[in-house]
């Protein structure tokens, strides 16, 4: 378990802390547990990030959700598996990855059938490891959560407490420190002004002073001189110890602010993956209380040099190590300033020309920063890819110079300060963008649907330290004022509604694949079809609020890739090309991998959402498997798939009396004129939903009664017919002729045509 927990990456940080705390304590809690420890470390960025305590396992509404939730859990812990196998050939790797897949069993027999029961395992859990972190935490230095009593509220605040912790001693012996030397240069300042009167004194009477009295005196200020200079040496020795608390704290004030800083790039990756799951990102309170105190513990470090600017000319050997700790208080507050301008919601990522749009800037901390009392504005415009990089590469300097390529109307807009939640925020409600100015140099082959732009917003401020503590004339520290820039993530600009699907395309790949913290808006490489089927299946969540399962997946990669087999397909990967550019590598087809799965979320969205979310539409299944599937079936059972060679159409696949498989495909438009659960409910023909469901059980609440006659009109009554294939009119004819020619199965067929009308 030590070793499991000392060899977490940053990315695991509540999993790391809990190795500060007592190693029983931890294994007798995953001792009792189905859901090992083996697993909690695997799999920690994934469970820290998850809405477990969200869920009501008693709330009947819940049951879909939770189900789904469990469904994505162990879709991950298979990739995980598999991103294990495919990392070296080292024995241990191989005998994780074993371990890993004999959990992966256990879990799917234990909670396959009850995943509610895993969600009160999965919080339980995480609910007793923030007992464990408040018990190691000191109670002096705790610092309340603000969000709530969630268990991801207390667990955050037991971790700044804990990485915080030193701050509060230090900065108290540093005040003793300074206080002493106050106290000392205080009266190493009186005695010099008493040994500088005695000595004016002294020089006015010494021609009535006899041999012994002048002698008397030069003694006496002798004495002087060595008490000034042992006071001297004992100020040195208390700047001595300031200068090693200083580097002391600047190393625990290091540990925060990166702390804070990981936070936040820690919640903008959840965004930018919310944007693909729709799953919305924490709430950014337990940042701003975190970032608070840390803003607290900063400004006032930085006013140590208000206190000891008066002693710096005494100090010569000394006067640029106080400066240089000053200046990295500067820089951790300019860089934290930096870092807390956040995009809190994000604009449309696919927008069009004179279209209104919303975004939302929060200021974390920016109550401490004063805000409250300057106010500034935030202005909005739009930057290409290249000038975004510029901003990005910027890091925490200053961006007063940089171009813009686009003009946003209404994009100028003073801060919302809440005094209830003393937040600072800017809401934008009506952003339209007016003016684009595309790329001169762009590539020839690049369409408009892949160029990227990025929502800039900035705000210009003042420093906090600029009125109380400016810096010395010696000091290397520049201009107070600073532009504070957030760039969104990246955005495509359409001209019409056609474009979509390919812009859609565009923002899919980069949110799903950008690096993190990414320092270019170009499109990643080709990516493992078991990553890219994770995202595909948080996409298909985000929209029609479904996972897709295994199967499914297994379905999409071998159509993607153009595969017959399905050996070995997480680790085959999937370019940008073959995913959105290149057409299906199959006989007449004319659209690529991604319009094909745009048009069936498309028509999930708008012809039949319900069903699709009860799982009544099998969707993403080949024709061979579902005639293989119905073969077994009964006579007139059916599912519905989407049809392989067919864009945007759902197709009803029908077992017929005589054990042929008919496929009867429909489209967006024949839909809109006649719903798909009428579709299925008029026609006799179907009768059973695959495997042996009565269509009337599944199908009856989506069905639309047909409305009462109105007096004086004609009704105009639609409904769905489903002939047979036909039968043979030689052979017929045969048989009315001649009947002693035909046999049971023919009679069968003749009666199964007529019936079928």
């Amino acid at each position: 378990l030590l070793h499991l927990l000392r060899s977490v990456d940053d990315s695991m940080a509540l999993w790391q802390q809990l190795s500060t705390c007592n190693v029983s304590t931890i294994q007798e809690l995953y001792g009792h547990s189905p859901i090992s420890i083996l697993v909690r470390h695997n799999l920690a960025e994934h469970i820290e990030v998850r809405p477990w305590s969200q869920y009501n396992v008693e709330d009947p509404s819940h049951q879909r959700d939770i189900q789904q939730e469990f469904a994505h859990f162990m879709m991950m812990l298979k990739f995980k598996i598999s991103e294990l196998r495919n990392s070296g050939d080292m024995e241990r790797i191989i005998d994780t990855s074993q371990r890993l897949e004999e959990q992966y069993n256990i879990l799917n027999n234990n909670f396959s059938t009850n995943p509610s029961e895993f969600i009160k395992k999965m919080q339980h859990l995480l609910s007793e490891e923030a007992k464990i972190l408040r018990a190691a935490d000191t109670p002096e230095m705790e610092v309340k959560p603000t969000i709530g009593d969630t268990w991801m509220g207390d667990l955050q605040g037991s971790l700044f407490s804990l990485s915080f912790k030193h701050v509060k001693e230090l900065k108290a012996r540093i005040d003793e420190q300074i206080n002493t030397l106050d106290e000392r240069a205080d009266l190493k300042r009186l005695s010099q002004e008493e040994m500088h009167r005695k000595t004016a004194s002294f020089q006015a009477r010494m021609s009535e002073m006899n041999a012994a009295q002048r002698e008397s005196f030069h003694q006496n200020r002798e004495r002087c001189m060595r008490t000034l200079q042992g006071m001297h040496s004992q100020i040195n020795e208390v700047v001595t110890r300031l200068l090693s608390l200083f580097d002391d704290i600047t190393r625990k004030l290091k540990e925060a602010h990166d702390y804070i800083l990981k936070e936040i790039d820690d919640w903008k990756e959840e965004q930018r993956r919310g944007m693909i799951s729709g799953k919305q990102p924490p709430s950014l309170d337990y940042i701003e209380r975190d970032a608070c105190v840390l803003a607290d513990a900063l400004t006032g470090c930085a006013s140590y040099y208000a206190r000891l600017r008066d002693h710096l000319d005494d100090m010569a050997e000394n006067r640029s190590l106080i400066l240089q700790f000053h200046g990295v208080i500067l820089n951790f507050i300019r860089a934290l300033m930096f870092k807390c301008f956040i995009i809190e919601k994000q604009p449309p990522q696919v927008m069009k020309r004179d279209t209104r749009f919303s975004a939302g800037v929060r200021v974390i901390a920016g109550e401490r920063w004063g805000f409250a009392i300057k106010q500034p504005s935030v202005k909005v415009n739009l930057v290409n890819a290249e000038q975004a990089q510029a901003i990005l590469n910027h890091n925490n300097s200053d961006v007063r110079d940089v171009q813009v390529c686009g003009e946003v109307l209404n994009g100028d807009k003073v801060m919302d300060y809440s005094t209830s939640t003393k937040t600072v925020q800017f809401q934008f409600k009506n952003l339209v963008l007016k003016k684009l100015n595309r790329a001169a140099d762009r590539r020839a082959a690049e369409l408009v649907t892949e160029e990227k732009f990025g929502v800039y917003f900035q705000c210009s401020v003042d420093l906090p330290y600029k009125e109380s503590y400016s810096p010395h004339p010696h000091s290397n520290i520049g201009d107070s004022r600073m532009v504070l820039p957030a760039v969104s993530l990246p955005v495509t600009v359409t001209v019409h509604g056609s474009q979509s699907s390919a812009a859609e395309a565009t923002i899919f790949w980069d949110n799903s694949f950008a690096p993190r913290n990414r320092e270019s808006f170009v499109h990643p490489g080709a990516h493992p079809w078991g990553e890219l089927k994770a995202r595909i299946s948080d996409c298909f969540m985000k929209n029609t609020d479904r996972y897709l399962n295994e199967d499914a997946l297994r379905y999409l990669g071998m159509k993607v890739l153009n595969l017959d087999s399905p050996d070995d397909l997480d680790n085959k990967p999937v370019s940008w090309q073959a995913f959105s550019k290149d057409t299906l590598k199959r006989p007449d087809r004319t659209f690529t991998f991604w319009e094909w799965l745009y048009s069936c979320i498309d028509l999930i969205k708008k012809h039949f959402l319900p069903m699709w979310k009860d799982n009544l539409i099998e969707g993403f299944i080949s024709k061979a498997r579902t005639e293989a599937l119905l073969k077994s079936a009964e006579p007139n059972t059916f599912l519905l798939r989407f049809p392989d060679s067919k864009q945007g159409m759902i197709s009803i696949s029908l077992k017929q009396p005589d054990s042929s498989v008919k496929h009867i495909i429909y489209s967006a438009a024949e839909l809109k004129k006649h719903g798909l659960a009428q579709r299925i409910l008029d026609p006799d023909v179907l009768q059973f939903l695959y495997p042996k469901h009565p269509k009337e059980m599944k199908f009856k609440k989506y069905y639309k009664a047909v409305k009462e006659e109105v007096p004086g009109y004609e009704k105009d009554l639609i409904k769905a017919h489903i002939p047979l294939e036909q039968v043979d009119i030689m052979k017929l004819d045969t048989l009315f002729t001649e009947p002693e020619s035909g046999n049971e199965n023919d009679l069968m067929e003749i009666i199964s045509y007529f019936d079928s009308y």
